[in-house]
């Protein structure tokens, strides 16, 4: 059973890898998913906009890290803060995916930096924004079990594999 997962989160990753590298033309996107955006983000501690793509590309799918519990990351660019603790605020902006590309919400472009206490995100986020240093951008692979489970969550069906692009900003 652990290897068909392993062998299931190893496709999911492949496919996200290819996913990260190309552009679906115009007319064979689904009305549910939101195109690659190119989007402007302001920092407050910063004040100045930074261009970001999102999702996120892969470029070493090697370079993947197995968290624990099914959880995968890949560190797209190292910060050099401080790492988060349970317990603390994160500042963060995020893109949220299904397997198929699906995206289910993204603060990129639209509302703007988020700010969380660890305690209140699922747990594959609080396992992978523990991992990393302030200001690091990542993209995790999130097993249902880590993630909103068998009850699902809004636009999210029971039982997904998520995919999130994290731009870790600050720590408080």
């Amino acid at each position: 059973m652990l290897n068909n997962i392993k062998h299931s989160l190893f496709i999911c990753l492949l496919a996200l890898a290819v996913f990260s590298c190309t552009k679906p033309a115009p007319q064979e996107q689904s009305e549910a998913a939101e195109p690659t955006t190119t989007a402007t983000e302001s920092t407050s501690s910063a004040n100045q906009a930074v261009a970001v793509t999102v999702p996120f590309e892969v470029v070493d799918s090697s370079a993947v890290e197995d968290l624990g519990g099914g959880i995968k990351m890949y560190v797209i660019e190292r910060g050099s803060g401080v790492i988060p603790e349970t317990g603390s605020n994160v500042v963060i902006n995020y893109h949220g995916m299904l397997t198929d590309g699906t995206v289910f919400d993204s603060s990129f472009g639209k509302q703007g930096v988020m700010d969380f206490n660890l305690n209140q995100l699922i747990t594959g986020w609080q396992v992978a924004l523990t991992a990393v240093e302030t200001g690091s951008k990542i993209k995790i692979i999130v097993p249902p079990e880590m993630g909103y489970g068998a009850q699902g969550q809004g636009q999210i069906p029971p039982n997904s594999t998520l995919i999130f692009d994290i731009d870790l900003i600050s720590t408080y």
